[in-house]
């Protein structure tokens, strides 16, 4: 099944409920209609008789793609599909004026990052006030020109984040702004609540306090945790893992923000 949604760049959510007679494992996914790596949502579910899932759009291009594929048999069309649109749940959560102007540059980053060219040099991406900077790199590499596995790092003294497309363009949305929220918390949050910029799991939790509450979904921020994590599973990386875990389920609890 394949459609065109107008979504019209609005924030909602859309639930979508797969009917099939036997057991399959499906694909669904939505991306921005005829760009490449540009996927808003992408999931992976089984399916028994019935399932239902939703997919949360805080921002959403002119015109999305929705696909949801039999994976072990693309061409089955015996399975019935419905799509409701509902409001996106949201957290009444505290943004203060320089958090607002970053997610202006992140969130216009990570919806064109997908199609737009990087280069060795890096691309130049700023705030119209230049108080941050994005530089769009091909990959990311040490001082001896050695690429590294970082999807993104932010300087500690420039506040420039060095992001690399050879990892961006794999991931979804969501994922992209996770990661940049995890950089932008590095340096602008992790001081004010008295901990070392390097700090990682104060990182973690500032950017999933602002991530979760503009409504993004969690699925997305632990796939791209665990996949950062994967080439790395260090004792203190499981332990950031426990962490965020956690603190999503306190977070969807209402613990640190109230559903508006």
């Amino acid at each position: 099944m394949f459609t065109r949604y107008d979504s019209n760049n609005r924030k909602f959510r859309l639930y979508i409920k797969i009917k099939s007679k036997t057991p399959k494992k499906f694909r669904v996914w939505a991306e921005d209609y005829g760009k490449k790596n540009s996927c808003y949502a992408e999931r992976q579910i089984q399916v028994d008789k019935e399932r239902e899932i939703y997919l949360s759009f805080p921002i959403s291009p002119k015109e999305l793609f929705v696909g949801v594929l039999n994976v072990n048999d693309i061409k089955d069309k015996d399975y019935e599909v419905t799509i409701e649109e509902k409001p996106l749940l949201t957290y009444n959560i505290a943004l203060d004026n320089e958090t607002l102007d970053f997610l202006k540059l992140a969130l216009y980053f990570c919806q064109v990052s997908g199609f737009k060219p990087a280069t060795p040099q890096g691309v130049m991406y700023q705030t119209n006030d230049d108080a941050f900077r994005i530089k769009y790199f091909d990959v990311i590499r040490h001082f001896n020109g050695k690429a590294m596995n970082t999807p993104a790092r932010i300087g500690h003294r420039s506040g420039t984040i060095e992001v690399a497309k050879a990892k961006f363009d794999k991931y979804t949305i969501p994922m992209r702004l996770m990661i940049l929220l995890h950089e932008f918390s590095h340096k602008y949050k992790n001081p004010k609540i008295g901990l070392d910029i390097s700090n990682e799991i104060g990182a973690d939790i500032n950017a999933l306090y602002i991530y979760l509450g503009l409504g993004f979904s969690k699925v997305d921020a632990i796939c791209v945790f665990a996949n950062v994590f994967l080439g790395a599973q260090t004792e203190s990386n499981l332990n950031r893992m426990r962490k965020i875990n956690d603190y999503i389920q306190k977070f969807e609890n209402q613990e640190y923000a109230k559903l508006n």
